[in-house]
């Protein structure tokens, strides 16, 4: 396999590196600081999420192994994933004009499980194309080096761009990481 075709493949991940690195540093902040959200029921949202995609991989990651396509078994997945991919990330950062607690903590959980459920029908098969592409092992290794450099090289572009200043404290969302952090 060419280093183009290597760069190509490795580029794939910085959506996704991008994506669930904004939702690690900033998303829990966001519930609170900007949404209003009590941050305990900040802290639930986000858990529920994280427990949804325990099950949601393994699920996606079965259908994905035993699809039979003319396009083949991964890229179904690629073609229609990513336009909803990117739209329910979106839909994340939505502020809507909600009356209660409750119905925000319901908004938000849905968001985040569907946002899950797109970022693992994408990344799932993404991930799995790497041994259909370099079936052996060295060049296997190669193909996931690059994706790893991408990968690791967007997560911290993210992480040293400055605070959003629509964040104006960090303060109030740290009170719900307890009820995060042993999901993460």
């Amino acid at each position: 396999m060419t280093t183009w075709k290597k760069i190509i493949y490795g580029a794939g991940d910085s959506g996704f590196s991008l994506t669930s690195t904004a939702l690690a540093l900033l998303y829990l902040d966001f519930l609170v600081s900007v949404v209003g959200l009590d941050p305990r029921l900040a802290g639930i949202s986000i858990g529920l999420g994280r427990i949804w995609d325990a099950f949601n991989d393994l699920v996606i990651g079965t259908l994905s192994d035993r699809t039979r396509s003319r396009w083949g078994r991964r890229r179904p997945y690629l073609l229609f994933g990513a336009l909803p991919f990117g739209v329910a990330f979106i839909l994340m950062w939505v502020v809507p004009a909600m009356p209660s607690q409750t119905a925000l903590l319901i908004y938000y959980t849905a968001m985040y499980i569907l946002f899950d459920t797109f970022f693992t029908l994408v990344n799932v098969p993404y991930i799995a194309l790497t041994p259909e592409l370099a079936p052996g092992y060295d060049e296997r290794t190669s193909l996931h080096s690059y994706r790893m450099a991408f990968s690791i090289g967007f997560g911290l572009l993210r992480r040293w761009l400055p605070w959003p200043s629509w964040m104006p404290s960090r303060e109030r969302a740290s009170a719900a990481r307890p009820f995060t952090a042993p999901i993460w």
